[in-house]
């Protein structure tokens, strides 16, 4: 019954590791224009006085920081003659990547912002794969979007020299990144303040679309820094697993986190999000299920510039 999930993806997108970089800017091909879901933010709680709007803006300013994403898969058996035995397990695997990143934001048309960010020499955990990987240094994402963090547009361009894999391994892990909305309310809030931004995401280790909950709590605010608790929820918006005639029968998601935003900085300055996400699969009459067991743990640390206050 039991009908396992090739490990291919999970190890090429994200299995890799690094090695010289440059100083010299690549030549990159035509940036590549991305799908971007909308999203749908409810505010649950003001927080308590004072209250102020919050409202990403653009300085001068070179942000610096290092994005560090693991992700694993696993998958068992439960239940009847088929717990257990090898067909219906994949013992759980986790691969690493670390993005060294340079990032700025600017005044776009209107009252809107453009964010730039530059990734590094890429570095990971799949020795195999480390020349190959190094060639998608200076890899790039463009995205356009309101104060409120709402993202309108979203472009992808590789350096002209980085292989098929390297490309598609970064960009995953930009993607992976920007799974996260770092999106605003429009009332004014204050501390303890609690508000659900909710959209679309693709598991990329599982292959399921997810429809996705975070609710962030302000833990404190001192001028643009803002320290915000995370807490995330998924439900799958499939029915059955890809391929087989497995249904969805139940789905957990287990969630801890934290950020710091400086609202003049595109990305986090500091902060880690983990997801572990269980879906169980399986047939009305049959005892036998199949769950599967998906973890995201996304981490930013930075050369660190204090926020003004």
């Amino acid at each position: 019954m039991a009908v396992l999930v090739s490990t291919v993806a999970l190890g090429s997108t994200l299995g890799l590791s690094g090695c010289v970089s440059s100083d010299d800017e690549p030549d990159r091909t035509a940036p590549v224009e991305s799908t971007v879901d909308g999203v749908a933010v409810k505010l649950l709680d003001a927080g308590t006085s004072p209250t102020d709007p919050l409202a990403w803006f653009a300085d001068d300013g070179e942000q610096k920081t290092t994005y560090s994403v693991s992700q694993g898969l696993g998958q068992h058996t439960v239940g009847g003659d088929a717990q257990g035995t090898a067909d219906g397990e994949l013992p759980y695997s986790e691969v690493t990547m670390e993005l060294p990143l340079t990032a700025t934001a600017a005044t776009d048309e209107g009252d809107g912002l453009a964010a730039t960010v530059t990734a590094g020499t890429p570095t990971g955990d799949n020795d195999d794969r480390n020349d190959d990987i190094a060639s998608a240094e200076g890899f790039r994402m463009v995205q356009k979007y309101s104060d409120d963090g709402k993202v309108s547009s979203r472009s992808f361009a590789a350096p002209e020299g980085a292989s098929d894999s390297a490309r598609a391994s970064v960009e995953q892990g930009f993607t992976l990144m920007t799974d996260l909305p770092l999106v605003f309310p429009e009332e004014a809030v204050g501390e303890g303040a609690r508000w659900t931004v909710t959209g679309q995401v693709s598991d990329s280790g599982s292959g399921v679309s997810m429809r996705q909950t975070v609710t962030y709590t302000i833990a404190s605010r001192n001028g643009s820094q803002v320290n915000l608790d995370v807490d995330i929820e998924r439900t799958p918006t499939v029915k059955q697993m890809a391929g087989t005639d497995l249904e969805v029968m139940d789905s957990t998601t287990e969630s801890t986190g934290s950020l710091t935003l400086d609202l003049r900085r595109p990305l986090p300055v500091s902060g880690s999000v983990k997801t572990t996400t269980e879906i169980t699969y399986g047939q009305p009459e049959s005892p036998v299920t199949v769950v599967q067991e998906s973890r995201t743990t996304s981490t930013w640390s930075s050369d660190g510039e204090q926020a003004e206050n």
